[in-house]
C-alpha cells in the first residue's frame, strides 16, 4: 500500500472519528397494546433493562487475550497486542472508553438492535488495528455491494475500506446485511408489559379504586356532599380512627368498593411479562427474581448459571471473537477467558484439583495459578505424589553411617 493512499484513509478516518452529527435515535413502533416500543421505551421496562445489564456485564468482564497454537494447545501470545488490551485507548487516557466500557456499549447494542459497531481509528506499522471507537447503530447504513461483500456509510458518508468497520451482528435473516433487532421483533411482548406497568401506575396514582360510597335518599348540592365526605373522613381515617364504630345518620348508606379480579390481574401480566423477556434473551428466571418456579437447566443455581454460560453467553462471546479475531495476524485467535464464571464454591474446586493432581492432569503450580497463588519449588512436577514430599535432584543426602558400624 502507498504513502498516499495510507495518508489519504488516516484522513478519512480521522474525519469520521470528529463526527458530531446527532443520533435521530431508533423509531418507534406502536404495538399491539397501543405503546409504542423503541430502545428508549423497551428499557423502561425492568425486565428488559435487567436482561441488557446482565448479558452485557457478563460478557464485558471477560479477560480477552490472543491465543496462538503450539504443541497440541493454544497458549497465550507473549506480547498481548493492543488491540486486545486497550481497544479503545482508555487504559491510560481517561477521554477514551476502557476495554470494559467499550465492550459493555457493543453489548449494550446487540441487545437491543442486534448489530453493534466499531470504526478503526488507527492502525499500527503493519496496518493491524490498534483502537477503536464505538458507533450508535442509528449513525450506521450497510447494504450489499456488487462483489458481494458489505459496504458502510457513516453518517450518510460512504467508507471506502470497510475492513475499518467492527460489524458484530446476531440473529439474522439468510441474505441480510444486518441482523434482526430483539426489541422490534418482540415490541408487542414488550408493549403488553409497559401497557401493564402504566395501568398499574394510574391506578395506584390517579385514585383508578375507592375504598367505598356514601349513598343517600334523594339529591344533595355540592357543599353538603362535600361537608358529609369531609366529617366522614375526619372520624374514620388514619390509624387512631383504624376499626372504629361509623354512625350514620339520614338514611346515608355506606358501601365498601373491593378490587375486582380484573383490576387484580395486571399483577399476573406483569410476571407474565417478565418471563416473555427473559425467554427472549434467554436469561434464567432466577436472575430476574423470578424464584417461584423450576428450571430445566438444573435444580441448583450453581447449575442453572452453567446453563447461562452455555445457552446464553456462549453465542454472545463467541460473536466478540471472531470480530476479535479478524484483527489479529492469521493463525491468532481471540479468546474470552470464562474460567470465573465456573468458579464453583471452595471445597468444590479444591476437590477438582486433586482429581486432577491424582489423574495427571495438572501439576501443583497450575493449581496454585487457579487461585492466583505463586508457584513453589518442585511444583512443575506432574508426577510428584500427593501424599509425600517431593524427593528430586535436589534433597539433601543422608548421614555416612559412621566407619566401624
Amino acid at each position: 500500500m502507498s504513502l498516499l493512499r495510507r495518508a489519504a484513509e488516516r484522513r478519512v478516518i480521522q474525519q469520521w472519528g470528529d463526527s458530531s452529527i446527532p443520533t435521530n435515535g431508533s423509531l418507534a413502533a406502536l404495538s399491539s397494546a397501543g405503546i409504542p416500543v423503541s430502545d428508549q421505551t423497551a428499557l423502561q421496562l425492568s425486565a428488559v433493562w435487567a436482561c441488557v445489564r446482565i448479558l452485557s456485564t457478563a460478557v464485558s468482564g471477560l479477560p480477552i487475550r490472543a491465543m496462538r497454537p503450539q504443541d497440541r494447545i493454544t497458549v497465550p501470545v507473549p506480547d498481548q497486542p493492543t488491540i486486545v488490551t486497550d481497544p479503545f485507548g482508555g487504559a491510560n487516557d481517561v477521554r477514551f472508553l476502557s476495554r470494559r466500557s467499550g465492550f459493555q456499549q457493543l453489548a449494550v447494542s446487540l441487545g437491543l438492535r442486534g448489530n453493534a459497531y466499531a470504526m478503526v481509528l488507527s492502525r499500527d506499522w503493519l496496518l493491524r488495528p490498534n483502537r477503536l471507537a464505538v458507533i450508535h447503530p442509528d449513525r450506521v447504513k450497510v447494504d450489499w455491494a456488487d462483489d458481494g461483500s458489505r459496504c458502510y456509510e457513516v453518517d450518510r458518508v460512504p467508507v471506502p475500506n470497510a475492513a475499518d468497520m467492527v460489524h458484530l451482528m446476531g440473529m439474522c435473516l439468510p441474505g441480510e446485511p444486518t441482523a434482526m433487532s430483539p426489541v422490534g421483533y418482540a415490541r408487542h411482548c414488550i408493549g403488553l408489559g409497559l401497557a401493564a406497568e402504566t395501568f398499574g401506575g394510574k391506578f395506584f396514582s390517579q385514585g383508578a379504586h375507592m375504598s367505598g360510597i356514601i349513598s343517600v335518599e334523594g339529591n344533595l348540592d355540592r357543599a353538603s356532599a362535600r361537608e358529609m365526605k369531609e366529617a366522614f373522613e375526619a372520624s374514620h381515617s388514619g390509624m387512631s380512627n383504624a376499626h372504629a364504630i361509623g354512625v350514620l345518620s339520614g338514611g346515608a348508606k355506606w358501601q365498601s368498593i373491593s378490587v375486582t379480579p380484573d383490576d387484580a390481574q395486571f399483577l399476573g401480566t406483569r410476571a407474565a411479562a417478565t418471563l416473555d423477556i427473559a425467554m427472549l434473551y434467554g436469561i434464567p428466571p432466577h436472575m430476574l427474581g423470578q424464584v417461584d418456579r423450576t428450571t430445566s437447566w438444573g435444580s441448583g443455581i450453581e447449575q442453572q448459571s452453567l446453563g447461562f454460560l452455555a445457552y446464553t453467553l456462549e453465542p454472545w462471546i463467541g460473536t466478540f471473537e471472531d470480530a476479535w479475531t479478524a484483527m489479529l495476524p492469521r493463525g491468532t485467535s481471540a479468546r474470552m477467558d470464562t474460567t470465573a464464571l465456573l468458579r464453583t464454591d471452595t471445597a468444590g474446586r479444591f476437590a477438582a484439583y486433586t482429581q486432577g493432581r491424582t489423574s495427571g492432569v495438572i501439576t501443583i503450580n497450575e493449581a496454585r495459578a487457579k487461585e492466583n497463588y505463586p508457584p513453589v519449588d518442585g511444583g512443575d512436577d506432574i508426577f510428584a505424589p500427593l501424599n509425600s514430599a517431593h524427593s528430586g535432584a535436589d534433597a539433601a543426602p543422608a548421614d555416612p553411617m559412621p566407619p566401624g558400624e
